[in-house]
Order: structure tokens, then C-alpha cells, then sequence
């Protein structure tokens, strides 16, 4: 049980950043970017070319790969979200959903339609493994729980204890407010994006040597990491990285109980359940405040 616990909540830590990316670009474009799974994917791909190609160790990969996906965030936003923004806010989400073929497609013609394997954080061929109260726990499945609480930690001081990240917050909360005080909007929803992709990388990168990086699981991390959001409340960040953390752990419960193919059926009808019994989620606010 606590073997198939830890491991919800390796897969779970995916779903969480997931879950908080969709958040972060929900409260910057009032839209749902159903493409960030394939983001993930994307990201561990961008740290597997940085290990074989460069031959850098899968730490500087982390790097580069959270680097390269912030960029990517900036353009995706600037070509892709602003654009479809002067439509409307369901234009937007139209194009995210195009761009996961996009990206899917292109990725595949770089690194092939296979998954690749990634390097272990611990640096050894074979990964280091602990016995505790009986279960085997991998190194790197410690590592992933201790990088995804790095990267709340870096985000929690980014946007509220920092001059530029309280400004992100206020053109996301109030656009019109922003600009009455001089925040650039486009800017920082630019930056909202660019830090939402930028998450999705460095979670694609850190889940990689346990689940593979590439392959066509983009849209299936992206549903999970929604259903998440909508679990925990996609207006609460918190709820957010709860919500996507429960979903991991459920569906390997599932999956170590059930079998295979009763875990994604549920993990679904979560979504369902939350949208009819408590659609703000549960640590969601009742009214959503809108501009």
C-alpha cells in the first residue's frame, strides 16, 4: 500500500504542476490551455536532446529544459494566445487545443514517436533504492517530491513576496486596475505563460527517468492534470497541486488494486462528480471574480 502510495504520488507531482500551470494561464487569459500536457512532454524531451546531444549531466538538462521552456512560453504566448485573445477567450482555448497536434507532431519528427529514457538523478546506472516499512522507494521518487516542493517554495516567493511577481498578480486579477497604475498587462501575461511552461518542462524533465519522455501521453497528462485542478479548485493554487497529487495517488491505487483498466474510467469520472457536486472545487472559492 504505502509502495503504491509513494508512487501516486512520483505520477501525482507531474499532475500537480500540471494543475498549476493551467491555473497560472487561466488567471492570466481567463482561458484553459489544454495543451500544457503536451508541454510536459516537450520539456523531458528538451532535457533528453541536452543530455545526448550536448552531454551534459540530467541536472544541467533540468536547467535548460525549465530555460527553454520558459522561451517557449513567451512565444507560445506572443504567437499563439495573444493572437486568438482578440477573438475571445473560447478562441483561445480552440488554439491551445490545435497546438497539441502541433507540438505532438513536432516533437515526433525531432525525437521520433517513441519514448527515450532519461538519466537518473542520483547519477548511477541503476536507481538507488530504500527499504521503508516494508515498500522499496526509489531515489527518484524522492527527488521528485523534493523538486516539487522547490518549485512551490520558489513560486510562492515569486508571487508574493516579490515586487514584479505581486504585479503579475494584480494584471491577472485586474487587468484594468494594472494599467490605471502603470503594469504592463501583455507583459506580464506574457511572464504568467512563460512561468506556467516553464513549470511544465521541469516536470516533464523530473518525472522523465521514472515514466520515459516523449510518446503521445501528452493529452492524457494534460485531462489528468485538469481533473486535478478541477478536484482541488482551479482557483486555488493550493488546490491545485492537492488536487493533482490525489489523482496520482488514486489512480495507482487503482491500478495496483483493480488492475489497468479501471483507473483512467475513474480518474475521469472524477472530473464529472466535482463539475455536479462542487464545481469550484474543494478549496475553490464560490464566485470567481471576473474583470
Amino acid at each position: 500500500m504505502l509502495q503504491l502510495v509513494v508512487a501516486g504520488l512520483t505520477v501525482g507531482s507531474g499532475y500537480a504542476l500540471v494543475a498549476l500551470g493551467i491555473h497560472i494561464i487561466l488567471r492570466a487569459t481567463r482561458a484553459i490551455n489544454f495543451a500544457q500536457g503536451e508541454f510536459v512532454i516537450l520539456g523531458g524531451l528538451l532535457a533528453y536532446g541536452a543530455v545526448t546531444w550536448l552531454h551534459v549531466n540530467v541536472w544541467l538538462g533540468l536547467v535548460l529544459a525549465t530555460v527553454l521552456g520558459f522561451a517557449l512560453g513567451l512565444a507560445y504566448e506572443r504567437f499563439v494566445l495573444r493572437p486568438a485573445a482578440r477573438v475571445g477567450e473560447l478562441a483561445v482555448t480552440i488554439a491551445s487545443v490545435g497546438s497539441i497536434y502541433v507540438l505532438l507532431y513536432g516533437h515526433a519528427l525531432v525525437w521520433g514517436s517513441l519514448p527515450q529514457p532519461l538519466p537518473y538523478f542520483s547519477g548511477a546506472a541503476e536507481d538507488v533504492k530504500w527499504r521503508v516499512f516494508g515498500a522499496e522507494i526509489a531515489a527518484q521518487q524522492a527527488w521528485v517530491l523534493g523538486l516539487l516542493l522547490l518549485a512551490l517554495i520558489v513560486l510562492y516567493a515569486f508571487f508574493e513576496r516579490t515586487t514584479y511577481g505581486k504585479a503579475v498578480r494584480a494584471a491577472s486579477d485586474n487587468p484594468l486596475g494594472a494599467r490605471l497604475i502603470g503594469i504592463d498587462v501583455d507583459r506580464a501575461r506574457a511572464v504568467s505563460v512563460a512561468i506556467a511552461i516553464a513549470l511544465a518542462a521541469f516536470g516533464g524533465t523530473i518525472i522523465g527517468p521514472i515514466t520515459l519522455v516523449g510518446g503521445a501521453a501528452g493529452i492524457g497528462i494534460s485531462i489528468k492534470g485538469f481533473v486535478g485542478g478541477i478536484l482541488g479548485g482551479l482557483d486555488s493554487p493550493v488546490g491545485c497541486t492537492l488536487g493533482g497529487l490525489v489523482v496520482g495517488v488514486v489512480e495507482k491505487l487503482l491500478e495496483g488494486g483493480a488492475g489497468y483498466g479501471i483507473a483512467d474510467p475513474v480518474v475521469y469520472s472524477l472530473l464529472l462528480v466535482m463539475l455536479i457536486v462542487r464545481p469550484q472545487g474543494l478549496f475553490g472559492t464560490r464566485r470567481a471574480v471576473r474583470d
